[in-house]
């Protein structure tokens, strides 16, 4: 579903797309004073009429999880290769 109404401007792209159910679509597109909003980074805030607000953060946006460091290639202190190496087969 367009966050801004193609209709109005909004490009049919991730940047204004959002995943809602038919309750969710029918209170966007014909109920007043509910607002949704999509922030650059694809955080979903939605506002209903009395003022409760909830935000969603879709997964396939969601920051990958930081890569470990690089093994560095020396020996552990005992002088055995490190953990995770493969056995010499």
């Amino acid at each position: 579903d367009h966050v801004i109404p193609h209709t109005c401007g909004g490009a049919t792209d991730c940047a204004n797309l959002c995943c809602l159910c038919r309750s969710h679509h029918r209170l966007k597109t014909f109920a007043r004073g509910w607002r949704f909003h999509m922030s650059p980074d694809g955080v979903l805030t939605v506002t209903t009429p009395s003022g409760i607000t909830r935000t969603t953060r879709p997964l396939g946006l969601r920051p990958p999880p930081a890569a470990p460091d690089p093994p560095t290639g020396e020996p552990e202190p005992n002088g055995m290769a490190p953990a995770d190496d493969p056995p010499p087969y």
